[in-house]
């Protein structure tokens, strides 16, 4: 029966995933004629692909109206490498890719617990469990995000990086010129001295940007590292009109912004400078947690916390970053449980179970639920709600700094 138990949880996540998260998902992904986000990727493909500049973001509207499918589209900000992987959509519409990219989220969704599974210390119900409760994965897979490629590389790096430095490496500098949030992992490698590895990040993001220049041109790709990307810490994404005072924006940089409001859609300086400097001691805790870290995996897992909080929009589909790092989370929990358990020391044993389970919940938890229950609180204590799944970042990233110091059972 031991045997069994893990092709049975493997079953039972994969039916649960069909039915609560990918079937609802794909119902909005295939009745959809928008595209949602990923109208982004692709008009900037396009207009890369007929020679334009692909962060021209009027030249993507002409395009989108002309198609008949959308009146406007969002900015396109992400490294010029980032359309290598979608420049195969030039005879495709847009539909059409809109839900290939879904199939492509679900590969990768199962790649990363995968890889969760056999180098992080996520336990298969764990995986299971997420594949159930995770409202980030559908979230992310309708609204045709790229969280999961690029947090998929940046595991397989992660993990193979302590044998072979130079692929790990690579690996985590494919995913950091995808999305720029993972060249936080380079900070782990900088603690270990693992110069190869880092040497290697640096040597592909340099590469990947050559490889892309005949889709995404000299000028273009000066434009994106001098005058787009300097524009992130204050809240400038390249003319997006998202108020950073989004409810459904999770991040430190919309903490910063409501003790010290900005004009308009940009940060004050107040708040980038609260912003930075949490950000900075965040880092050096995690730095000093892991001079002397048992769990490597745990550490990691703080530090991709920190990657999801670092941009100051950090909405409900990046927490699909997390999954991993619950995961981690969650393994290491259960086994303090089991230990402590075992030792008759119940109350700490529940304290963990707790910690756990409300950290997962409410960074679980569907945003329709949080409005509801945001709704039906007194206006005084609002507040608690609207901020919950950031409260619960900050609880995963205790759990993962205290289990840092708990060495894994093999």
């Amino acid at each position: 029966m031991r045997h069994l138990l893990p092709i049975l949880l493997v079953v039972f996540g994969l039916v649960g995933h069909v039915m609560v998260q990918a079937g609802p998902a794909w119902k909005k992904v295939h009745t959809s004629t928008g595209g949602r986000d990923f109208a982004s990727y692709y008009y900037a493909a396009e207009v890369a692909i007929d020679g334009g500049d692909p962060f021209d973001t009027a030249r993507m509207a002409v395009l989108a109206k002309k198609e008949g499918f959308r009146k406007s589209v969002h900015p396109f900000f992400y490294p010029p490498p980032f359309l290598l992987t979608v420049a195969w959509v030039g005879p495709v519409s847009l539909q059409t890719a809109y839900e290939l990219w879904f199939f492509l989220n679900e590969g990768l969704l199962f790649l990363c617990l995968g890889l969760g599974i056999r180098a992080f210390g996520v336990p298969v119900w764990a995986a299971a469990l997420l594949l159930w409760t995770w409202s980030p994965i559908p979230d992310n897979a309708w609204m045709g995000q790229a969280n999961l490629l690029a947090l998929a590389p940046a595991l397989a790096g992660l993990a193979i990086a302590p044998k072979r430095p130079l692929v790990g490496g690579t690996l985590v500098g494919v995913a950091a010129m995808l999305k720029m949030s993972p060249a936080l992992f380079l900070g782990w490698w900088l603690l270990q001295q693992n110069w190869r590895a880092v040497g290697a990040a640096v040597v592909t993001a340099i590469g990947t940007s050559l490889l892309a220049l005949p889709l995404v041109g000299f000028e273009a790709q000066k434009r994106f590292y001098l005058e787009i990307l300097p524009g992130f810490s204050k809240g400038d994404y390249h003319g997006l009109t998202v108020p950073i005072s989004l409810e459904a924006n999770h991040s430190v940089g919309d903490l910063a912004d409501r003790f010290f409001p900005g004009p308009g859609q940009l940060l004050s300086e107040g708040a980038q400078r609260m912003m930075s400097g949490v950000l900075i001691a965040l880092l050096i805790l995690v730095a000093w947690r892991a001079r002397t870290a048992k769990n490597p995996a745990a550490i990691l897992g703080a530090l991709t916390v920190l990657m999801v909080v670092t941009p100051v929009y950090t909405y409900e589909h990046h927490l699909v970053f997390l999954v991993v790092a619950m995961g981690t989370a969650a393994g290491g929990a259960s086994q303090q449980m089991r230990t402590l358990a075992a030792a008759g020391r119940w109350a700490p044993a529940c304290l963990w179970g707790l910690a756990l389970a409300v950290t997962w919940f409410f960074l679980a938890w569907p945003l329709p639920w949080l409005r509801e229950a945001q709704g039906a609180l007194p206006a005084s204590v609002q507040w608690m709600t609207r901020e919950s799944k950031t409260i619960a970042e900050a609880g995963l990233f205790a759990l993962c700094l205290v289990l840092a110091g708990k060495r894994v059972r093999e």
